[in-house]
């Protein structure tokens, strides 16, 4: 096994397998790619042809992989990116990229 060292700030190995394997499905993936485009969504089960629950579930996970924030305005659910861990993925893939390239 290969170990090494974990910046301070650098995700760990299961926040990232969390995130990726949220990432891995079409639909949540079309969830989180609306919401880097859109900033900030309402979601129905019509969006994406699903049901309630299961358009729920999608949702669950993301948020559960930190992905996406909730913002509630009465009883209307408001979602948006995460965009500080968006920030933080890209940056640690950028940095492993940058330390395969030496």
């Amino acid at each position: 096994m290969i170990v090494c060292m974990k910046t301070k700030n650098e995700l760990s190995k299961p926040e990232l397998l969390l995130i990726f394997q949220a990432l891995s499905d079409p639909i949540r993936l079309d969830i989180f790619l609306c919401l880097l485009k859109n900033k900030e969504k309402r979601f129905s089960g019509t969006t994406y042809n699903v049901s309630k629950s299961t358009l729920s579930h999608h949702i669950k996970l993301l948020k559960e992989a930190k992905l996406i924030n909730l913002r509630k305005e009465g009883t209307t659910h408001i979602y948006s990116v995460n965009e500080k861990l968006v920030e933080q993925v890209g940056a640690f893939l950028l940095e492993k990229t940058a330390a395969t390239d030496d």
